[in-house]
């Protein structure tokens, strides 16, 4: 199975065992282990002994991925097209020899030398256009699911071509979030939320065009952001002055358009209150008024940087992903 994988991926594929000292005892029984190592990236293939169904398989990855910290891909020596269909509409990864290739966390999607993405024109993305940052950001709050572009740019709001162009980024970075249904490419992320996360958040910006730093809050009501929002539903301690998100629209309805400054001027240290002008509308995550997601990635990365951030960072993703976190606080 390697040597397919090696093929398709026309690059070395480096193999070593897997220390299974830390898994669960039913894991140790159902799983052959082993690490790989491809593009620089680790991950584990995991030869299964016994059948499962992608359900079960599905709870395994996570367990594993938990355990033992890197991706996991799953070998299938023969399986079915409805089982490798199926395999893909549950975000798992695997390798069925002579017939796909699937590593979502390489960024690889191959099937018989091509792409899982229709013959459709590849794109290189570095990082992620202000929609399509959106989208991944709405996917991973868990809407959206199985929306196709139409019904995405409806909701979006924005034209079918921007939302087209976005699920081309999407697919470029990370092709198990789109997947082709007959002739429709429709949103299926990863259930794994943290995981998929994890390979979203390199190819995402601050959202942050400008900021304003006040001499008195607006009259009209913004949601927070940056720190002020993750304060709301961390330990997080805030900034003497609230951090408040805006639109560009509501920018120019605040009469800050004018003579606006990009972040990271010189500008008073001490404001009533900060006004965050962000490059897309924010999304509240669900049982949220603030948008976590982006407001962590508007923090400064000194500032992500710092233990005590961290780790009230990681425990507002693990409650916004859907992972319980309390006990470990």
């Amino acid at each position: 199975m390697r040597e397919f994988v090696e093929k398709m991926l026309h690059s070395k594929v480096e193999r070593e065992p897997v220390d299974v000292s830390g898994l669960p005892l039913y894991l140790r029984g159902l799983y052959s282990l082993e690490r790989w190592t491809a593009f620089g990236v680790p991950f584990v293939m995991a030869f299964p002994i016994e059948n499962a169904t992608v359900k079960t398989m599905a709870k395994h990855r996570n367990t594993l991925e938990t355990a033992l910290g890197i991706p996991v891909a799953f070998a299938l020596e023969s399986a079915t097209g409805y089982r490798v269909e199926r395999m893909l509409e549950a975000g798992l990864a695997f390798v069925a020899t002579d017939k796909q290739v699937y590593l979502p966390f390489l960024g690889v999607a191959l099937n018989g030398g091509k792409s899982h993405a229709g013959g459709r024109k590849q794109v290189s993305i570095e990082m992620l256009s202000p929609q399509a940052q959106r989208l991944a950001i709405m996917a991973l709050y868990g809407e959206l699911d199985g929306a196709n572009v139409t019904q995405a740019a409806n909701v979006l709001a924005v034209a079918k071509m921007t939302v087209s162009r976005a699920f081309d980024e999407l697919a470029a970075v990370d092709p198990s979030i789109i997947v082709s249904e007959g002739r429709r490419r429709v949103l299926r992320p990863d259930r794994n939320k943290m995981a998929l996360w994890r390979r979203l958040e390199p190819y995402m910006a601050s959202p942050v065009a400008r900021e304003h730093r006040l001499t008195r809050v607006p009259d009209v009501g913004l949601p927070p952001g940056g720190v002020s929002a993750l304060s709301e539903i961390s330990m997080l301690q805030d900034d003497p002055w609230p951090t408040f998100t805006a639109t560009k629209a509501q920018e120019r309805v605040l009469g800050l358009a004018t003579g606006a400054r990009n972040a990271g001027f010189d500008e008073p240290e001490e404001p009533a209150c900060v006004v965050q002008v962000l490059r897309y509308e924010p999304e509240p995550a669900p049982g949220c008024i603030v948008d976590p997601l982006s407001a962590i990635l508007s923090l400064p990365d000194d500032m992500r940087d710092d233990p005590r951030v961290a780790g009230e960072i990681e425990y507002v993703l693990n409650r916004v992903l859907g992972v319980d976190y309390e006990g470990n606080r």
